[in-house]
């Protein structure tokens, strides 16, 4: 049985509401923690907002890395279970996608399923993609940082932080590039898949091939800008998740 401490560690509360509807689990990218969804946390009405944050990285630095995107799913999942006072939406950025995705997975599964996901940033799950960034040599990878923009240029001059970043980072990037989906995974809510134009990870012919992954409703949109599209202004995506909620819980009256 999870403790309420177990998941204050993973799930962290990052905007309340007065009259909730339904609660937003946000899952970051490689190397992300929680509090990258801060910022887009606050724009949501009628939302509670998480944060997930992965081990190894921040006040979590010294628990060990886990060694796949299933076992993140499973623990996730398993303190997720029973948490069913209110309806819950799962987004998820990058590697986070696949997290998610697979999160929604167990708790449909378990009979507790998602009102929908929003997957961003990433192509469909049943995609090989053989890359292998974490393999590369510290300068190599900062590189593909530099190309994704999700470090800033500050950042990436200061050695201490470098240091701190670059492991999680690492090990985030060898779950996502060795995850393999299992054949036939399929949910049966709607699937929103949310990607930047100049996104160099997430084409539109690979993205749209989430729509192989469930038997719901499945929407493809393209916005301005590359990987980390919404951190700087996600009006749209904010706009979209709530229409979603609103339409889903419409049907279940």
């Amino acid at each position: 049985m999870a403790t309420a401490e177990d998941f204050g560690l993973w799930i962290r509360k990052l905007s309340s509401a007065d009259d909730p509807k339904a609660r937003l689990i946000c899952f970051p990218h490689a190397g992300g923690s929680a509090n990258f969804y801060f910022q887009f946390a606050r724009g949501f009405d009628g939302l509670e907002v998480y944060g997930v944050q992965y081990p190894g990285r921040q006040d979590r630095r010294r628990e060990p890395f886990r060694e796949s995107v299933q076992e993140l799913a499973d623990e996730i999942a398993a303190l997720m279970d029973g948490w069913n006072d209110l309806p819950v939406v799962l987004l998820g950025n990058s590697m986070g996608a696949l997290v998610a995705f697979e999160v929604a997975l167990r708790l449909e599964a378990a009979g507790n399923p998602p009102l929908s996901f929003f997957a961003c940033g990433r192509v469909g799950p049943m995609m090989r993609v053989d890359e292998q960034t974490h393999l590369k040599g510290d300068d190599a990878f900062l590189q593909e940082m530099k190309l994704l923009g999700g470090m800033g240029h500050a950042l990436l001059q200061d050695e201490e932080m470098i240091e701190l970043v670059l492991p999680p980072m690492r090990a985030d990037y060898r779950l996502a590039e060795t995850y393999r989906c299992s054949p036939g995974a399929t949910l049966s809510l709607p699937v929103h898949v949310h990607i930047g134009a100049a996104d160099p990870k997430a084409p539109e012919s690979g993205a749209a091939e989430w729509k192989h992954n469930t038997t719901g409703e499945f929407t493809l949109d393209t916005h301005e800008g590359g990987h980390f599209f919404f951190a700087d202004n996600g009006d749209d995506l904010i706009a979209a998740v709530g229409r979603s909620v609103q339409d889903v819980l419409a049907t279940k009256r």
